[in-house]
Formats: C-alpha cells, sequence, structure tokens
C-alpha cells in the first residue's frame, strides 16, 4: 500500500462515507483532500490559524467538520471547498468533532470542558453539556444519535441525550485518564482507549467493563470499531497500530512503519483498508482484506521485521540463512509464507511447521508477501520493486 508524506505533522484523517476521498488534517491548519483511487490531492481547505485536531465527514458526504487550536469549528462544503459555517462559541482550544448519524447534528469538545451540540442548517448552538472538570479528548455519538459520549482526563465517562441536553449517565473509568472512546456499529458497547495503554470495553446496558488489555506501551491516542463490529483498531504513543479482535482481545495484526506517536487511525467504509496519521508527517495505508499480513511498504524503524499471529501455532520454523523479512497466514490457515534476504520464499504447512517447498527467483531480499483471498497464490515483493506471483 502508498503512504502520504506531508511537509508537517499529520494529526487527524477521515474517509468519506463512499470510500472515493480520505481528508487529512494538518499542523499548519491545512485540511487536503486526496482522491482514493489516484492518490492525488484534489481540494485543499485552507482557513483555520492553527493546527487540525480532528475532523469527520457528514453522512452524505457533502460536508467536512474541523476543529483547530483556534477555538474555531469550521463546516466545509465538500465539492466547492467553501467554509459553510464558523461555529462559535468554544473559549480555548477544540480537540475534537463528531456528525450525529442522522447528519442534521455535530458535536464539538475540547479544553474548555464543555461538549457543544449544533444544528448543521442554521449554525445555530442547540447545548453546551456541562460537567467535566479536565480537558475533553474524546467524544462519539451512539448510532441511532440519540446520546453521545465523552471522556476526558479526570477519569469520568458521561453519557449525554443529545435530544434534551441533560445529563445521562456517569460512569467512573476503570484505568484512570483516557485519550479516546468510540461506539460499537451496533450500539451495544463503547471501546475507551487509557492514557496507561490500556483498552476497556463497556456494555452500554449494564455500564459494566466486558474485556480489558493492554494495547499499547504509551496512552491509545485514537480507536475505531471496523464496519462489521468484529475487529477494533487502535494507535498509539508507541509509533504503532494494531488490529484486535473485539470479541476476544486477540491481536490480529501489528502494523510498525510509523517513527512518531500515531494520532488516530480510521478504517475504510468497506473495511479492507486502514489509514493511520503521524506526527511524523505521514499517512499510512495498510491492507487489512487478509488480517495478519500488514506490512509497511517503507519498511520498519527497528529490528523487529514481521510479525503475524495464528491461535494455535507452537513451533519455530528453520530454514532461512538470512534475516527473515516478511510472513503472511493463507486464508484457510492451511500455509505460512516467508521472505527473507536470502532472496527466498519458503511454504511451511501452518498445522505442522515443516518446510514444504522453497519459491526461488528472487535477486534481491524478499520484503513483502501476501496470500490471495483464496488461499492458492501468493504474490511476492522484495527491494528492487519487482513483484512475483506464485501459485
Amino acid at each position: 500500500m502508498p503512504y502520504l508524506k506531508e511537509n508537517t505533522s499529520v494529526d487527524s484523517c477521515a474517509y468519506s462515507p463512499d470510500g472515493s476521498s480520505l481528508a487529512i488534517g494538518l499542523r499548519d491548519g491545512r485540511i487536503n483532500i486526496y482522491d482514493t483511487s489516484l492518490w492525488t490531492v484534489t481540494r485543499i481547505f485552507q482557513r483555520h490559524l492553527q493546527g487540525i485536531n480532528r475532523i469527520a465527514y457528514s453522512p452524505t458526504g457533502h460536508h467536512l467538520l474541523s476543529s483547530s487550536g483556534d477555538n474555531a469549528v469550521r463546516l466545509w462544503d465538500c465539492e466547492n471547498g467553501s467554509c459553510v459555517f464558523v461555529l462559535e462559541g468554544p473559549t480555548d482550544e477544540v480537540w475534537t468533532v463528531a456528525f450525529s448519524p442522522s447528519g442534521k447534528q455535530v458535536a464539538s469538545a475540547g479544553k474548555d470542558k464543555a461538549v457543544r451540540l449544533w444544528d448543521v442548517q442554521t449554525g445555530t448552538n442547540l447545548f453546551n453539556l456541562n460537567g467535566h472538570s479536565d480537558w475533553i479528548l474524546g467524544i462519539s455519538y451512539s448510532p441511532d444519535g440519540h446520546a453521545i459520549v465523552s471522556v476526558d482526563n479526570d477519569g469520568m465517562i458521561r453519557f449525554f441525550d443529545t435530544q434534551t441536553g441533560q445529563l445521562r449517565e456517569v460512569w467512573e473509568s476503570q484505568s484512570g485518564e483516557m485519550k479516546s472512546v468510540a461506539y460499537s456499529p451496533g450500539g451495544l458497547e463503547i471501546a475507551v482507549g487509557h492514557a496507561n495503554g490500556e483498552l476497556l470495553l463497556y456494555n452500554t446496558t449494564t455500564g459494566k467493563p466486558t474485556r480489558k488489555w493492554k494495547a499499547h506501551r504509551g496512552g491509545v491516542m485514537g480507536l475505531g470499531f471496523s464496519p462489521n463490529s468484529q475487529w477494533i483498531a487502535t494507535c498509539g504513543n508507541d509509533n504503532t497500530v494494531k488490529i484486535w479482535s473485539a470479541e476476544t482481545g486477540s491481536v490480529l495484526s501489528v502494523f510498525t512503519g510509523h517513527g512518531s506517536p500515531v494520532f488516530q487511525v480510521v478504517f475504510a467504509p468497506n473495511g479492507l483498508q486502514l489509514a493511520s496519521c503521524s506526527i511524523d508527517n505521514t499517512v499510512r495505508l495498510w491492507d487489512v482484506s487478509s488480517l495478519g499480513t500488514g506490512m509497511d511498504v517503507e519498511g520498519g524503524s527497528g529490528p523487529l521485521a514481521s510479525m503475524i499471529f495464528s491461535p494455535d501455532a507452537d513451533f519455530v520454523l528453520r530454514g532461512h540463512t538470512r534475516e527473515v523479512k516478511a510472513m503472511a497466514f493463507s486464508a484457510d490457515s492451511r500455509w505460512i509464507a516467508t521472505g527473507s534476504d536470502d532472496c527466498t520464499v519458503r511454504l511451511w504447512d501452518a498445522r505442522s511447521g515443516i518446510l514444504d517447498r522453497v519459491l526461488e527467483g528472487h535477486t534481491l531480499r524478499v520484503d513483502y508477501l501476501v496470500f490471495s483471498p483464496n488461499s492458492c497464490r501468493i504474490l511476492s515483493g522484495d527491494w528492487s520493486g519487482v513483484i512475483r506471483d506464485w501459485d
């Protein structure tokens, strides 16, 4: 997959609902809109006076919402690039924004400790939702749009009624300071990312935590559910992006390559691609159509070259004569493919760990591997840019 290189920190990203565009928010106040078929910039929105903290598309894709360190919330027309409204009211830096599922209401929150709800048609401030005692870092609408959840550094999770502006519930966090929050697509759970690197899932009916695990070595800065609710993507201060089983909490893929903390991660609407953005000035794009085979085009920055996970693997694969650079599981869990500095691809029986065959032909190290969805073919890419297609 490609990666996008900017000349300043990339603090936010969002796919349009049809997946045809990716918007990225930059530290210098610009918003660049990329065409996802060509990965070229098609439009630039530039009216904010400070860096963009968060952006969100409307459900129709006709509008884009942005928040900034300049205390402003702006609503943009995606067709002509004009600023429709400046939503006035915040008295300090606005950290996060969200569209309601209906697209008729938007929310903003940040350093002034209030969640503000706005009417999209008129730009009118509907409610100021108070109660937080610290900077609000995350908000998320329920799938029916009737509630909004907000989290901050005070360790309390608050739910507000979006129709009346009334506080519904307050839950105490089980792991202290929080950085991010998201409703599951079905609305049965919320996922909360914490400053200590833990990820907690709560039942929205009972308020009880259902699952908890250590996700990152630093804070969980961003998170999101896949469209089918099966996976949770997280990103953190440890420079990594990870995908987890929402049901079991087991890690499915670890994506390395960012050289600095990763601020946000988002699934494409079709669930087959993941975008992550970082203060290393890049947006990285990950193929998640076959989980466990995630690889970064630019390569990792540390000694760990590749890692994948199987629920029942318990053996060591030996045979390569030089460093192993790439690994992949077949979709049917029958095969493991590995690529190496020794210029070979090796195919292993995933049940026994026995070497089945050695695929030779590359003249430089093999950096990337991926199985076809039917597990009958392998694509391998080497350092020179050559891709080979194997039966």
